[in-house]
């Protein structure tokens, strides 16, 4: 008997799907979409899209929708959840539709993964999602009464290095206090203590800006520009960072003007850098200064010049470990693996 599951991980540009047998990758693929698919709406029309890249995908494979046992999907923008593997139910295909705090490429795997359900029987599940909420009630308040800060982050790649240094540092998950970094399109710094991500920064709205995420930004400024910017949202999130100096998404390309010696991509990526560092060191405060260790992860750190650059800035007081790359699909089929293998009870959203 087979045991395939399906994961569906949806990102900004394209989709990346995998096939397992069991936790034994049988193949992965990413699917990605032209400018003009970009350009529509996520729901319904970039939705269809994937879903026909995924099935048409797994027809090229030879494996049909009724042959799988499971169904992986990152998790989007959902309610404030706690870290763990949860049940795709209607609940959440309707908050993921409408998107219930933001729109997000990954709130498409959920619904997929419900379609699936539906006309083929397989049942679908998510992984720590981009919702996931351990915040402490101190990490939320402001200088605003009436604005809290919240967390949405890449929780599901944060916590899976996290969890992998337990044998480097032969600690405990939940015994460890690690500020670890997810540095990608968008980028996620967070502080782990006692098993939980206590505070976070998210570059769509905190922290430090990214390949094409704006993150803090000076508050004055920042409410002229939108008062002058129809498609001020649009520009924080989706075309700020790197792209906005640049105007381009391949860190590589920045980088090797950096190497010769243009100016402006030296100093833009000594401030990408700095940033980066500046938003990790300010958690050490959660730990009043004694951590285990930096922890560095993302596709960005697949550079070398980054790399090296952000390991000289945070010095040589603490421990770094960088994991370049990411672990998302190991960590989606490994979590459903086990509710499937009856080690672990799936969650109801």
């Amino acid at each position: 008997m087979n045991d395939y599951i399906l994961v569906i991980n949806p990102g900004s540009t394209s989709t990346k799907i995998a096939v397992f047998d069991g936790k034994r990758e049988l193949f992965r693929k990413n699917l990605k979409l032209s400018d003009s698919q970009l350009d529509l709406p996520l729901f319904p029309d970039q939705y269809k899209i994937r879903k026909n890249q995924i099935l048409d995908t797994l027809k090229e494979n030879d494996i049909l929708p009724r042959e799988l046992r499971a169904v992986a999907a990152r998790g989007g923008r959902l309610k404030p959840l706690a870290s763990g593997v949860y049940r795709v139910n209607e609940r959440m295909v309707e908050d993921a539709l409408k998107g219930l705090q933001g729109v997000h490429a990954s709130n498409t795997a959920v619904v997929i993964a419900k379609d699936l359900e539906m006309e083929f029987g397989v049942p679908g599940f998510t992984v720590d999602p981009i919702s996931v909420d351990e915040m402490e009630d101190w990490a939320r308040i402001t200088g605003i009464r009436k604005i809290n800060r919240n967390s949405l982050s890449h929780a599901l790649n944060m916590k899976a290095v996290a969890k992998k240094t337990q044998n480097i540092l032969r600690k405990r998950y939940e015994d460890l206090r690690l500020i670890v970094a997810h540095l990608g399109g968008g980028s996620s710094i967070s502080a782990h203590f006692n098993g939980r991500m206590v505070d976070l920064y998210n570059s769509d709205k905190e922290g430090p800006f990214s390949v094409e995420r704006a993150g803090a930004l000076p508050t004055h400024e920042l409410s002229r520009f939108s008062e002058e910017n129809d498609d001020y949202m649009d520009v924080l999130t989706h075309k700020g960072g790197l792209y906005s100096h640049f105007n381009t998404r391949d860190v590589q390309k920045i980088v090797e003007m950096a190497e010769n010696n243009d100016p402006e991509a030296t100093t833009v990526l000594e401030a990408y850098v700095y940033n980066i560092a500046k938003y990790m060191f300010s958690f050490l405060a959660v730990f009043d200064g004694v951590i285990d260790a930096f922890i560095i992860t993302g596709g960005v750190i697949k550079s070398e010049y980054i790399k090296k650059r952000l390991e000289k800035k945070l010095g040589n007081r603490f421990r770094i470990i960088c994991f370049p790359g990411e672990f998302e699909m190991e960590t989606l089929v490994a979590g459903v693996d086990d509710v499937l293998n009856d080690k672990i009870i799936a969650k109801e959203y």
